[in-house]
């Protein structure tokens, strides 16, 4: 819907309100019958937390981590880096 600049001063208000009851409305404000700018509702934001919920749906989906094995790397220092590592079994 093109309004011209001069209207959309003076009914700022009352098309705030239009916007808020029906956000897919788009204004077009017009200079001389040129558009030069929109007015329209924000985008939907998500609700808050979505994006947390949805990396924790993720995480439930990986794999369990391997755990380490039990020790001291610092009592075996030596072959831990002097070794040749070994290929996990298949």
């Amino acid at each position: 819907m093109q309004i011209p600049i001069s209207e959309v001063r003076a009914k700022l208000p009352q098309l705030i309100k239009q916007l808020q009851q029906d956000p897919s409305v788009i204004y077009e404000i017009t200079v001389h019958q040129a558009v030069v700018a929109e007015l329209k509702a924000p985008p939907q934001l998500p609700q808050g937390g979505e994006a947390a919920h949805a990396l924790l749906a993720l995480i439930d989906q990986l794999p369990p981590v391997r755990s380490r094995p039990q020790g001291r790397v610092s009592e075996h220092i030596k072959a831990h880096l002097y070794t040749q590592p070994q290929d996990p079994a298949p």
